[in-house]
């Protein structure tokens, strides 16, 4: 039984990869930092599930633009992506799906609260972008915080408000599988 969970999880995680990947494509270039629909799908992964079946949906993300697929905004593809200007906000999808989803796992699934988990897991995701732009751009502290925080605030508010709506859509019509704990 134990494996047919971890068969399901995967399956599922694989599932949502792949609308993950569709929300990349959903761009309007802002410098060296696109606005994209990720963090909108990171935000609904990291609300609808457990913390292990968000991240193994996120490594599979990861995994496909590794491997050369077209699946990062712009259609960056492997090392360009995961190295470059944008490799803060990708690796920090990881970290914002296992903050959220271990925070909501510890609460009732309000708007509320899954306004103030999104939020959070958001601002890590946004430090952790703007802190590679000092590496891979040279940027200075203040300026890879003008550059790669401050543009996204108001966007990433919108999105919050669209990801709360969303999860809570979902969560009235379907039961996702493994919907509690980390497995």
């Amino acid at each position: 039984m134990n494996s047919n969970k971890s068969l399901l999880s995967w399956i599922l995680a694989s599932q949502i990869a792949a609308i993950l990947v569709v929300c990349s494509k959903l761009t309007i270039p802002l410098g060296p930092i696109p606005l994209t629909g990720q963090t909108l799908a990171v935000g609904i992964i990291a609300s609808l599930l457990t913390v292990r079946t968000g991240q193994k949906a996120i490594f599979l993300y990861l995994l496909l633009g590794l491997i050369g697929l077209p699946v990062f905004a712009g259609s960056s593809t492997s090392l360009a992506a995961l190295l470059g200007p944008t490799a803060g906000y990708l690796w920090g999808f990881f970290v914002y799906v296992t903050l959220t989803a271990w925070w909501l796992r510890q609460r009732v699934k309000t708007p509320i609260t899954l306004f103030c988990a999104n939020l959070f897991g958001s601002v890590v995701q946004l430090a952790m972008g703007s802190l590679w732009l000092t590496i891979s751009n040279q940027l200075s502290l203040t300026n890879a915080f003008l550059t790669g925080f401050v543009p996204f605030v108001i966007p990433g508010l919108i999105k919050l408000v669209m990801v709360v709506a969303v999860v809570q859509l979902i969560s009235q019509r379907v039961s996702l599988p493994l919907g509690s704990g980390t497995h």
